[in-house]
């Protein structure tokens, strides 16, 4: 009223006016109402819609599948397997459809104005399969195929490959709740996980200690652990294997190569928390995302900090870790990789332990020393440090041969790596001893070229790698050892700080040794199908070894420097007697070890030969159930010789070189996914080895660190379906033999067996997991072939995982 005032004030003389005013009004309202409504309308009639349903082989909804208009949006698929992408402009489209472990399919949709398309998809999987993938992993299968491209260097099968290996994916790893490398190897059957002083991951295998460790097939120096946020699977490749990898850093039990993330193109990844015993505090990041439009370049990011207390009264440590991956399609013939990764660890070192003549106990759990007491200070923080650069350019220059060029760089530092080494006196006495490094840095630069080959002479088809390798590496280092006191059991302990090292550290003046090493190597591996189910593998390097020597920076003086040439042959055979199920194989494999001239009491320089070891090995691999069941059951033998020790020779002591060792046994691993929903993971190893030729003192005696049994066993169960459809449930043993910590065989690590368990949910879209390590609280040692470490006891791990 009072606005019909404000605009009516006459309202006997203006009412007409009022009324045509309010008249105009409400037309024109109605005018702006209908305006609006056939715009919408002529909008709605011009825009067009994509809908479809996503099924699977057995015509049941695809949920979960990811649907996009490739380089516009993402719609979401629902319960149904319905989608719909609205109010889009007339033109042309590509719609991609993609599932986890599935191959994505491409429809290209020509819209035109005011159309309601629709494309539908199915994939060749059922939902059975494709839910066991989603919740489950692809793990078994996996891991079953085996498939490598680092293992042979050539595309070949596991039961086209007359050697014996073992892989453990990022799945089984997760499962796990596995941390460090060396968590990942108690599922490599015969292995017993070690780790050296420094903290660099090591096994055991066949007789022999592995420390080295390949970094996508190339060379690495570590100066620290690795993380396995940045690990998409471990292999681990049996026997002397120098003729593909050469001797810097191949073991006679093997080798291990660890496998990096890699990015693909889609959007995703995951960050993870776990917290845990010992003050454990960890958070990962996984991030992958195409850079461009047509996903010719993708990027992949992996982040760790990770912050831990030592179970014993002393001890902490601290590790980064960050590794970026890109690889860029240039072509259909030619990409190019490139990744990295930097990981540094601030702490303690843990504890070296080893004993003298005369003590009288046999096994660590006779002396009397509490289990978590340490007699180090957390004031010796050391600093270490490891980064990885590897760059591949890969040419498909025909339909048969492919070109691959690989380069590597590697380095590693200890600034004030500080280790005690503790050896008992007597059963109540230990000599406390400290190691230090400061600074060193070693680093290794590797170049490879490879020409690979798929082809036919005739009828025989050939898969032939041909390559070419150079390698250097170098090593600067100050070492100094101080022994430091002599303690008593039972009576209270001096204290022992960094301040005092440091003081005697002052008036000492060590050298710093500077050492530069060449290698210049070619090889080949051809295997050839005799017949479709009878396959041969010839191979052999050629090595030459140049030891440019060790400067001593004080003196300037070099010694040590000297050439040598080595051939590494490798043979093989296998034969199917039924195609790609069941597989009969045997090898002949070499390993050596480049072994220095020495100049001896009398004046004279004795020139070596290399170190050689010889591997013959028979057995039998199976594939089952159509890829649900995979075994390998084999027999080996490996003889070394070359060995050098020291002779007392008119009351001086020589080097000579006469020794020999021998190493044979059994190895059987079991790995399957025999109904949905169900895994398991066994592997059994039995080794016996012994000195033989040489030095009388351990003639007959075993390796130290080295098991006769060695068995594990992981089981796993999640549920596919129903309300709690993602709990998973998992537990697995461990069993170590009694091995020696010394090379008199006087005194034992004790056999030891290790209980894990584990429950988890995961979703698409997050995981939960509860773990427990070492149920039993067993009390353990591992040695890494010089000093022996106490195991963590009973612990717990929980962590949260987020996925988009």
């Amino acid at each position: 009223m009072i606005i019909m005032k404000q605009f009516c004030p006459a309202r006997s003389v203006r009412m007409s006016q009022c009324l045509n005013f309010w008249s105009l009004v409400t037309a024109f309202l109605i005018l702006c109402i209908t305006s609006s409504a056939a715009m919408a309308n002529f909008s709605w009639q011009e825009n067009g819609s994509i809908s479809g349903k996503i099924t699977t082989s057995d015509r049941k909804p695809a949920e979960f599948a990811t649907v996009s208009l490739e380089g516009l949006a993402n719609a979401a698929v629902d319960k149904a397997g319905a989608y719909e992408f609205k109010n889009l402009a007339a033109g042309t489209y590509t719609l991609k459809v993609s599932f986890v472990g599935q191959q994505p399919q491409l429809k290209t949709i020509v819209l035109r104005a005011g159309e309601n398309a629709t494309a539908d998809f199915s994939f060749s999987s059922t939902a059975k399969d494709l839910n066991e993938v989603l919740i489950v992993g692809d793990k078994y299968n996996i891991s079953s195929r085996k498939e490598s491209r680092y293992v042979s260097r050539l595309p070949l099968k596991n039961l086209e490959n007359p050697q014996v290996y073992s892989v453990v994916d990022k799945e089984l790893i997760k499962e796990q709740m596995a941390l460090t490398l060396e968590e990942s190897f108690r599922n490599i059957p015969g292995a017993a996980p070690a780790k050296t002083g420094a903290g660099m991951p090591a096994f055991f295998s066949r007789g022999f200690q592995t420390s080295e460790n390949f970094r996508n097939g190339m060379a690495t120096f570590l100066r620290t652990g690795i993380d396995l946020s940045m690990v998409d699977r471990v292999e681990a490749i049996k026997g002397p294997s120098a003729t593909l990898f050469g001797a810097a850093m191949t073991s006679f039990g093997g080798l291990v190569n660890y496998v990096t993330k890699k990015p693909y193109d889609q959007f995703g990844g995951e960050i993870s928390y776990v917290q845990g015993s010992f003050d454990l505090s960890r958070l990962t990041a996984d991030i992958n995302a195409p850079v461009n439009k047509d996903k010719t370049l993708l990027f992949r990011m992996n982040l760790a900090t990770q912050k831990e207390n030592s179970f014993q009264d002393q001890g902490f440590g601290t590790t980064y870790a960050v590794a970026p991956s890109v690889s860029y399609q240039v072509n259909e013939r030619l990409i190019f990789r490139l990744d990295a990764d930097l990981q540094t660890y601030k702490g303690t070192s843990s504890t070296a332990w080893a004993t003298g003549s005369r003590v009288t106990a046999t096994s660590y759990d006779q002396l009397d020393l509490d289990y978590k007491r340490s007699l180090i200070d957390n004031s010796f923080v050391g600093n270490q440090s490891s980064s990885n650069v590897y760059a591949q350019a890969e040419y498909k220059i025909s339909d048969q041969w492919t070109s691959q060029t690989n380069y590597s760089f590697s380095n590693g530092e200890y600034n004030d790596l500080l280790y005690f080494n503790q050896t008992w006196l007597t059963n109540t006495t230990i000599a406390r001893a400290i190691s230090v490094f400061s600074p060193e840095k070693a680093g290794r630069k590797e170049i490879q070229q490879n020409f690979i080959g798929d082809f036919k002479i005739g009828k025989l088809r050939n898969r032939l790698v041909v390559g070419l390798d150079y390698m250097t590496q170098f090593r600067n280092f100050k070492f100094t050892a101080l022994q430091l006191d002599t303690i008593t059991l039972n009576t209270p302990v001096k204290d022992i700080r960094l301040q005092q090292v440091e003081n005697r550290l002052g008036t000492m003046s060590t050298p710093q040794s500077l050492n530069k090493q060449n290698t210049y190597s070619a090889y080949f591996s051809d295997v050839i199908n005799l017949t479709d189910n009878l396959m041969a593998m010839v191979s052999l390097r050629a090595d030459r070894f140049m030891n440019e020597g060790t400067i001593n920076n004080l003196t300037q003086v070099k010694t040590g420097d000297y050439n040598q040439t080595a051939f590494s042959p490798k043979l093989g055979i296998i034969y199917q007697p039924v195609k790609d199920k069941v597989a009969i194989f045997g090898n002949y494999m070499n390993g050596f070890r480049n072994v220095a001239n020495t100049t001896q009491p009398d004046g004279s320089i004795s020139v070596f030969e290399p170190q050689q070891a010889n591997q013959w090995e028979g057995g039998i691999k199976l594939d089952l159930m159509n890829k649900k069941l995979n075994a390998t059951i084999s027999y080996y033998d490996i003889s070394v010789k070359n060995i050098t020790r020291v002779a007392t020779i008119n009351n001086q002591n020589f080097t000579v070189q006469d020794g020999t060792q021998e190493s044979k046994g059994i190895e059987i691993e079991f790995i399957g996914n025999p109904f949905p929903g169900f895994n398991f993971v066994s592997g059994y190893g039995y080794n016996d080895n012994k000195f033989k030729d040489g030095n009388p003192a351990i003639a007959g005696k075993r390796g130290v660190g080295t098991p006769k049994n060695v068995a594990n066993i992981w089981l796993g169960y999640t549920l596919l379906n129903g309300v709690a459809k993602g709990l998973g449930f998992g537990a697995g043993a461990m069993y170590v033999d009694d091995t020696y910590a010394n090379a008199a065989n006087t005194f034992v690590l004790p056999k030891y067996t290790v209980i894990d368990a584990t429950v988890f949910f995961n979703r698409p879209k997050y995981r939960v997991s509860f773990k427990a390590n070492n149920i039993l609280d067993e009390k353990y040692w591992i040695s890494d072939g010089f000093y022996s470490r106490p195991q963590k006891p009973v612990n717990f791990l929980a962590s949260l995982t987020f996925k988009f």
